[in-house]
């Protein structure tokens, strides 16, 4: 998207100056070109109107709402946050540390893991300015007790990001899927 900003920027920077330059070298030629284009702009407007209005309306619809749908999708690629790669650790004097997001998950994932009763583990880490925000998909044995299984997960969780990487933790939400039973 940096590289797309950079070239309309530019593009319009070069228009404007060009535009610029002819006005201030010849502000009432200018201005007559301006007058003129815009009253052959109106006069084909009208004839085309006048000729066939349903297609000229079509025709607007269609080209304005394909144009208006562009620019709300280049507005909301241009506003939007792209999603933190890093995080601040909280729990350092005199310096800086920054851990990757890929990192605080594979320590989750591993950690998790190791669990009895726990088959597999997916973790979802989101870096916030608060803290940090985990999603856990757990895929467990089918005769696991949950309360018990989610409090012991929570706990390893904890015990992760807050004592062992020095992250704050923020809201912690785990999903259980349990695997299916053997066939008998």
């Amino acid at each position: 998207m940096n590289v797309f900003n950079r070239i309309i920027v530019v593009l319009l920077l070069l228009v404007i100056i060009v535009l610029a330059a002819v006005y201030v070298i010849a502000p009432g030629e200018s201005l007559r070109v301006v007058a003129v284009t815009a009253d052959w702009l109106q006069r084909g407007t009208v004839n085309y109107v006048e000729s066939d209005r349903l297609l000229f309306a079509g025709a607007r619809v269609i080209i304005g709402g394909a144009l208006i749908i562009l620019c709300l999708l280049i507005l909301w690629l241009e506003l939007r946050r792209p999603r933190r790669k890093s995080i601040r650790a909280q729990k350092l004097e005199g310096g800086e540390a920054r851990i990757t997001i890929e990192s605080v998950e594979q320590r989750l994932e591993y950690n998790i893991d190791q669990l009895p009763d726990v088959i597999k583990v997916s973790p979802q880490v989101t870096g916030r300015t608060r803290g940090v925000d985990v999603d856990l998909l757990l895929e467990t044995s089918p005769e696991v007790d949950i309360p018990m299984k989610t409090e012991e997960v929570l706990q390893v969780t904890r015990e992760v990001i807050v004592e062992r990487m020095g992250l704050k933790l923020g809201k912690v939400q785990v999903k259980i899927k349990h695997a299916p039973y053997p066939k008998e």
